[in-house]
């Protein structure tokens, strides 16, 4: 139950995003700018890893992410970053556009002066597009309405710089805010358009130094205890004392590489890091091999494979472990192998070669182990080995720590709350006020318990799940809404499987309503030509396909009523003939009676065998049965070279036909190969190969009185 909660929660905040998903055209990134440590904040084609506010409706349209005017709306990063280069493309219908970027903001709804103003637009003339507001007024020179144009921010330490078109027009030095988050704000009526989005990380601190792994410390496993047998309990000195030894992971640099070998163990940083970007590289992987790559972050010092696990294996990377959240898209890392996890509270989010494919927010009680809950505290970040078989290798680990709080007023430093002091009978008394923090989270769960009554009321599933992925975002610990929105998701999921069913049911059926018409077809116009044997054929097939069809069982009728007229003209033609000639007739037309034909296994398991071909319509297959069609020759083949229904001999006033009833490996009739669907004349001695691995011999004789039971006739169960 546990494992089915965490899986539907970190789920939320990617379903949410991506509810407004539009057609669009998919960011991407040179393989320099990955290689480089560039990463994509808006994919352009969906929402996810943003979060937005307002009644504007942002979606990605056509690669670009889109303010249509409908309202006034900010949207911004999930995850915060600190000292960035960020690049962006952006255009504006009009002159008096009122956008503007911000930068290292807080967790705020709608910015006002929280985190860094960039003006886009031209909406204020006492700021135009490219100032840096209050600080720095733009020299940009207006930007055309209607025209794409490039912009830059550079934000490192205290130092903020723009650019429009590659030309400086704006720069201050602030001290206001050192981290925060990177959003989008436009006023009501106004149309933005932004298309590649992307920022790469600045003043980032090498974690590998290229040499050796000062910095670094190996991690044994402890070994586990042993209870003791009976022997050592009486007798103590048995078997030797002590610990039974570990065998420790054995980790190295060669050739600039992190490498790490004979495990299982971990190498870990001697320092702890508490919220932070990490951008790592590994080796190329292009399958599946015993070297499984992996990163842990904020795990417990000292001890082995604790943590937040990011996975870079090929066949899922990005996915957070154990089962948190799965990439929703796989990235393909045989030419490149980059990850980015950006770390912040109770918030992870990983790039894989730049693109946006993991994000999970962790609304689990605090805890110590991330397998059942939260963490939130600083830890190591290590590098694990799982198994003494799987090697490892890292070219590269990089981090930024994120300062706190996030955001700030420009121009006013944040102070630390000071405690008010009032005057009362019996002294002074330290008054801590009520910060907006703790208001907004009071509000957060009013909102919570007026959303959690409409999604117990609501009897729309879809509805319902919104709602109370609505109530877990402004509440993260209500588990009551945890747990609904898990059995709302299960029952979607239930009803998106059936429907599924139902239609692949449907497509089934028009399959083979359509091949039981053209099997029935082929069959009428066999029978209007007097071909009744290859009528047979596919009326069988029609038969098995469309059983209950009406026109199935009329032709069934006809053929039934031919078959029956020509065994009585035949019956007379016998009688007259018997009473012109007399005894001595009859002896010449015992001597010379019609041959009979025969099929014997020449190559095969069952070499040797032979079978009577004393049917109008033999069926040979791999299979006795299936759907109420039967063999009447089951070849064995180990091979499963022969299909379930392969061919049929169809005898017709005395000679031998084969036709293939469209194998998977064919047929080949002396070594040419049978079209399907057609018949072919059988000559005496004809050899018969079936998938290339059985062979049959075909052969006529004068039928024999007191047969062999091995000769005779062998039907499907006795062959089965």
């Amino acid at each position: 139950m546990k494992r089915h909660t965490n899986n539907a929660v970190l789920a939320i905040l990617v379903l949410a995003l991506a509810a407004g998903r539009a057609w669009a055209k998919e960011a991407s990134l040179t393989q320099p700018e990955v290689k480089d440590g560039w990463i994509l904040l808006f994919d352009g084609e969906s929402l996810f890893g943003l979060t937005h506010e307002g009644p504007l409706a942002w979606r990605a349209s056509d690669g670009s992410l889109l303010a249509d005017g409908s309202g006034s709306g900010y949207i911004r990063t999930a995850s915060a970053f600190s000292d960035f280069v960020l690049k962006m493309d952006v255009r504006v219908p009009n002159a008096a556009a009122d956008a503007a970027l911000y930068i290292r903001t807080a967790k705020d709804a709608f910015p006002t002066d929280n985190g860094y103003q960039i003006r886009i637009g031209d909406g204020n003339p006492s700021w135009p597009a490219g100032s840096i507001v209050p600080r720095s007024k733009g020299n940009a020179g207006h930007p055309q309405p209607g025209q794409w144009h490039s912009f830059q921010v550079e934000a490192e330490g205290d130092h903020i710089t723009v650019l429009i078109d590659q030309k400086p027009v704006a720069e201050t030095k602030d001290k206001s805010a050192r981290a925060g988050y990177i959003g989008f704000k436009v006023s009501g009526g106004t149309t933005l358009e932004v298309r590649n989005l992307k920022l790469k990380l600045l003043n980032t601190v090498p974690l590998f130094n290229g040499s050796d792994l000062t910095g670094w410390k190996t991690v044994a496993p402890q070994p586990k205890e042993e209870k003791p047998s009976k022997l050592k309990k009486l007798i103590p000195f048995a078997g030797g004392g002590g610990k039974p030894a570990v065998k420790e992971s054995v980790w190295s640099v060669k050739s600039g590489t992190i490498h790490g070998e004979k495990g299982p163990g971990q190498l870990e940083t001697v320092a702890a890091y508490d919220d932070f970007v990490l951008q790592f590289a590994v080796p190329p992987s292009p399958k599946k091999s015993e070297n499984h790559h992996t990163i842990y972050v904020r795990g417990d010092a000292g001890r082995v494979f604790t943590g937040y696990e990011i996975v870079m294996d090929a066949d899922r990377p990005g996915a957070i472990a154990p089962n948190l959240a799965a990439p929703r898209k796989i990235v393909s890392i045989a030419e490149l192998a980059t990850g980015t996890v950006a770390v912040s509270g109770r918030h992870l989010e990983v790039w894989v070669n730049g693109f946006p494919v993991t994000e999970f927010t962790d609304t689990r009680p605090e805890g110590a182990s991330t397998a059942l809950n939260a963490r939130t505290s600083p830890g190591a970040i290590g590098l694990p080995l799982h198994d003494s078989k799987a090697n490892a290798d890292f070219t590269q680990v990089l981090v930024t720590s994120l300062a706190r709080p996030l955001g700030g007023i420009m121009g006013k430093p944040l102070p630390s709350p000071t405690p008010v002091v009032a005057e009362t009978q019996s002294g002074t008394v330290p008054v801590v006020p009520v910060s907006a923090d703790a208001r907004r989270e009071a509000e957060n769960r009013k909102q919570a318990a007026r959303l959690m009554e409409s999604a117990l009321t609501t009897k729309n599933l879809e509805e319902q799940k919104n709602l109370y992925r609505r109530v877990v975002e402004l509440d993260p610990n209500n588990a009551a809404a945890v747990q609904g929105y898990k059995e709302a998701q299960d029952k979607l999921e239930k009803q998106a499987e059936e429907a599924q069913r139902q239609e692949s049911l449907q497509v089934q059926s028009r399959q083979d309503e359509d091949a039981s018409k053209a099997a029935l077809k082929k069959a009428e116009t066999a029978f209007v030509v007097g071909n009744l044997g290859a009528a047979e054929g596919e009326l069988a097939l029609a038969e098995r396909l469309a059983p209950n069809n009406p026109a199935v069982r009329e032709l069934r009728q006809k053929i039934n009523a031919v078959r029956a007229q020509n065994q009585r003209m035949r019956y007379l033609l016998l009688g007259g003939g018997f009473l012109a000639v007399g005894g001595l007739s009859s002896l010449c037309f015992i001597r010379l009676r019609k041959k009979h034909g025969f099929l014997q296994v020449v190559s095969g398991l069952d070499n040797g065998r032979r079978y009577d071909l004393d049917q109008e319509v033999v069926r040979i297959g791999a299979v006795a049965t299936d759907n109420g069609a039967k063999n009447d020759i089951v070849v064995r083949d180990v091979e499963h070279m022969v299909s379930r229904f392969h061919c049929e001999i169809h005898q017709e006033k005395g000679k031998f036909y084969l036709m293939d009833c469209n194998s998977a490996n064919g047929t080949r009739i002396d070594r040419r190969s049978v079209p399907p669907e057609q018949f072919t004349r059988l000559r005496n001695g004809s050899r018969i190969e079936l998938g290339s691995t059985i062979t049959l011999q075909f052969g006529l004789e004068r039928k024999k009185q007191n047969r062999s039971s091995d000769r005779q006739y062998a039907r499907q169960g006795s062959s089965s």
